[in-house]
């Protein structure tokens, strides 16, 4: 693994500054989202397997598997990222990750049941509203109910007992989210919202949760993004 010095654990806007990834174009780039994920999913000791879900060009996982000991595997449906992501790996001469171009949907052929200590994902938050006309925003960032769906279904079959997940989401449809993961026995555990201003409805929320864990839920102080 790469000798790499990373910003402190305290929220940095610019935390990937040291990730080398290749040019997506402006209609994939790295977001506050993306970076908020990685912040937000740092494993603990005990969490050594750690799975992205739609990991894009693989900006999250890099990170994780530049700055901790661990082994990181993640997956991207769409191939033109799939092959971006694959790039990452090269550029920051990364041994512990593996990327495989499948979906949420076909993780049960290619993975056992409970592999996993952590399942990351930032999924596409836009479930009801009009598809975007540009063509990899339509296919990254738009989905329907059921696309959610089989993000939840990967991360109960995937993550062993006990196990951490942490995911980014959207406000508008937090509680069908929420509604799905308990169904599953993946215990919302912590919530971070997140905010562009003081004066702005939250944008984001980040989770954290356990497999099979009790209840019982902290929300934890706001983060508050820098304007420029």
């Amino acid at each position: 693994m790469a000798d790499r010095k990373f910003p402190a654990c305290e929220f940095d806007e610019n935390l990937l500054r040291d990730v080398k990834l290749p040019d997506a174009g402006k209609s994939y780039r790295p977001t506050h989202a993306t970076t908020l994920l990685a912040w937000y999913s740092r494993p603990s000791k005990s969490h050594k397997k750690v799975l992205e879900l739609g990991c894009a060009t693989a900006a999250v996982s890099a990170y994780l598997a530049l700055r901790y000991p661990i082994e990181v595997t993640a997956i991207e449906k769409d191939e033109n990222l799939f092959k971006l992501a694959q790039q990452t790996v090269q550029a920051n001469n990364l041994k512990n990750i593996t990327i495989h171009n499948i979906t949420c949907a076909q993780v049960r052929g290619f993975f056992h049941a409970e592999s996993f200590d952590m399942v990351i994902a930032n999924p596409p938050h836009h479930l009801t509203n009009i598809p975007s006309p540009d063509p990899l925003r339509r296919t990254t960032r738009t989905a329907d109910f059921q696309t959610a769906i089989e993000f939840i279904d990967a991360t109960a079959f995937l993550l062993r007992n006990r196990g951490i997940f942490v995911y980014i989401l959207p406000p508008m449809h937090f509680s069908f989210w929420m509604t799905e993961f308990t169904k599953r026995r993946l215990q919302p555990k912590r919530l971070v919202p997140i905010y562009g201003s003081e004066k702005s409805n939250a944008q984001f929320i980040l989770m954290k949760g356990v497999k099979n864990g009790g209840i019982g839920m902290i929300v934890e102080p706001p983060i508050t993004l820098k304007t420029v």
